[in-house]
Order: structure tokens, then C-alpha cells, then sequence
């Protein structure tokens, strides 16, 4: 099966197994050994069975409450105007959507952003989600459109041989902002009683060194190898999007306390998973996590059995293989 991939990203060429930053979108292209292309390029994708489009986030304009933030055009609204979606049907047999961050996000666009986004999406043949969650709120959107979920993958080449060895530290999964939640992951965190920390990244907020120990943005390939040096981990974000941390987490035996809607995080870990708004209900669980071994031998070998049981390369060639084929 011949299948392309288009995203953000300006590079043509397929992702090779021992790719050193094999995030989870490089993971399925990895995988479906499918050949990416830049989505500004899209004129050129002819004669493929798949064209799988994950559309650019790009630039918000209005804030949570809806306050207008810049006059800034987001450099992607182009793409939204475009009947670029038919195009590709014509030329190719299917075209499908990856969801690319939250299912809310398209709300922070401005108002032609969001129609024109809503649109786009009613011309592919079949929407894929992140989470089970997020699946009714592409069928209330598209009530006649078949919507399935994109497990998240993991494609372990380069990791394999990694022996975690866990010390006694914490990691949160994100920085102190509504979009990452890092504050009550800090505070929940707190419960083990053992440092603190968190990866810099694009969210990272003045001041975060004077409160927990801070990571240098690290590629793939050196973040798992610094995670499987961790003994907990808390990741109660509030935003729904693909879960790596979790199945980073999951993958490595480290027992992860997290959000109940997001997939990885409630597969693997069923019995430390939340409502965002739970703190309470975690911070109890982290103290379990904390003073009973037991609990946390079980937590972290339910993690790693569960990461293939729902996660391994074969469960997702057989799943997505179904759906493709059909």
C-alpha cells in the first residue's frame, strides 16, 4: 500500500527505523513505511492509496475568553481556503485527517479560520482522532464522516536495550500553563517527597528553576534514555492530545499518575488515572504510589505489559490495516 503523510514539517523522504527524534508522528510513517511530504507541496501528491493530512495548529487569534490577541494572520488559514482536500481525492484513492493537538483548538482561530477548518475536514473520507474521548466530538461535528482513533506508537529500535534505572525523583510531564497543567502536576508531585523536575520546552515559564530541577530541551533518543532514570510521574494535563508521556512512561515501567481521557494514560495505567480536575483523587494515589511497594511493583509491571497488550507495533499494523483495507 502506498501511502504519503503531509504535515508542517519541510522534508520529503521516508523515516528510517533508527531515527533518533522517532516521535509518534515519525513512529506511523516509520511504520507504514509511508513517504512524508511538506503540505505547502500538496499539488504535487498524485497516485497514492492513503494521503494522510495532519494539519498545522498554526496561530491562535482569540484567548480562552475570547479576546483577541494579536492581529497576526495565522500562516496556515491558507491552507483552510483551499479545496485542496477534493484536489487530492481526485488524485489519489483516499485522504484522511490526523487530528494534531486538542479537538478545542480550532476554537482560538478566528471566526473564516474556523469555518473554513470545519470545511477542510468535511471533504476526507475518514477522520482520525488521538483518544477514544475525542472521538464523539469529531461524529457530533460529522455525523455521517467515519472517524477512528490513530493509536499512539512508539517504534523502540534505538531504546530496546535501554535498562531503566530508577532513582528517587520526579518528573511532570509539562510546564506551569493551562495547556500543560505543570502547576498541580507540581503539586501532586509533592506527595513523594523526592526532587522535582520538568523538560524545558516552548511553554516554559521565567522562574520554573526556582522550583523544580529544569531538563534542557532533549531529542528523542536522549529523552527516553533520561526518563528511565526516573522512579514517578505526574502528568495531569488538562489539554487531550496524544499521551507520549504516558506510553514513554508506560514502555519504561514507570508509574505514571495522569488524565483518564487520554488513552495511553488510561490503558496502562487504569488505576492511576484522573479527571484533570481530580487533584485530590491523585494526590491520594501518589501517597499509595509512594508508601506501598507492593502498589507501586504492580503499577509499574501493569504499565509495561498493558504498553503491548494496547500499544506495540503489531496491535497497530493489525488495527490500522483493518481500516485502511476496508
Amino acid at each position: 500500500m502506498k501511502i504519503a503523510f503531509l504535515t508542517e514539517m519541510c522534508f520529503r523522504g521516508k523515516i528510517p527505523e533508527d531515527h533518533i527524534n522517532m516521535r509518534t508522528e515519525f513512529s506511523w510513517m516509520c511504520l507504514l513505511n509511508a513517504e512524508h511530504i511538506f503540505i505547502h507541496d500538496w499539488i504535487t501528491v498524485n497516485g497514492y492509496d492513503w494521503v494522510m493530512v495532519i494539519l498545522p495548529k498554526g496561530g491562535v487569534s482569540l484567548n480562552s475568553e475570547g479576546i483577541r490577541l494579536n492581529n497576526d494572520p495565522n500562516r496556515f488559514s491558507d491552507l483552510y481556503k483551499m479545496n485542496f482536500i477534493k484536489i487530492l481525492k481526485e488524485r489519489n484513492k483516499k485522504v484522511a485527517f490526523i487530528q494534531e493537538g486538542p479537538t478545542w483548538y480550532v476554537n482560538d482561530f478566528n471566526l473564516e479560520d474556523q469555518f473554513n477548518f470545519y470545511n477542510t475536514l468535511a471533504e476526507v473520507d475518514v477522520i482520525f482522532s488521538h483518544n477514544e474521548y475525542d472521538k464523539n466530538w469529531y461524529k457530533g461535528l460529522y455525523p455521517r464522516k467515519r472517524v477512528e482513533v490513530m493509536s499512539t506508537l512508539m517504534i523502540d529500535t534505538l531504546i530496546k536495550n535501554i535498562i531503566p534505572k530508577p532513582e528517587n525523583k520526579t518528573i511532570i510531564g509539562g510546564n506551569f500553563c493551562r495547556w500543560y497543567g505543570g502547576f498541580q502536576s507540581y503539586l501532586i508531585s509533592q506527595e513523594f517527597n523526592t526532587p522535582i523536575w520538568v523538560q524545558t520546552s516552548h511553554a516554559s515559564q521565567p522562574g520554573e528553576e526556582q522550583v523544580v530541577n529544569v531538563l534542557p530541551r532533549l531529542i528523542w533518543i536522549d529523552w527516553i534514555k533520561t526518563l528511565s532514570t526516573f522512579k514517578y510521574a505526574v502528568h495531569m494535563m488538562p489539554t487531550i492530545a496524544a499521551g507520549t508521556f504516558s506510553l514513554n512512561c508506560a514502555y519504561l515501567g514507570i508509574p505514571c499518575i495522569g488524565n483518564i481521557k487520554v488513552d495511553t494514560q488510561r490503558k496502562c495505567f487504569p488505576e492511576l488515572s484522573f479527571e484533570s480536575e481530580d487533584i485530590a483523587g491523585a494526590r491520594t494515589r501518589a501517597k499509595t504510589l509512594s508508601e506501598d511497594k507492593h502498589f507501586y511493583e504492580s503499577m509499574s509491571i501493569l504499565g509495561k505489559r498493558r504498553y503491548n497488550t494496547f500499544f506495540s507495533k503489531e496491535e497497530y499494523l493489525f488495527k490500522l490495516n483493518k481500516i485502511l483495507n476496508e
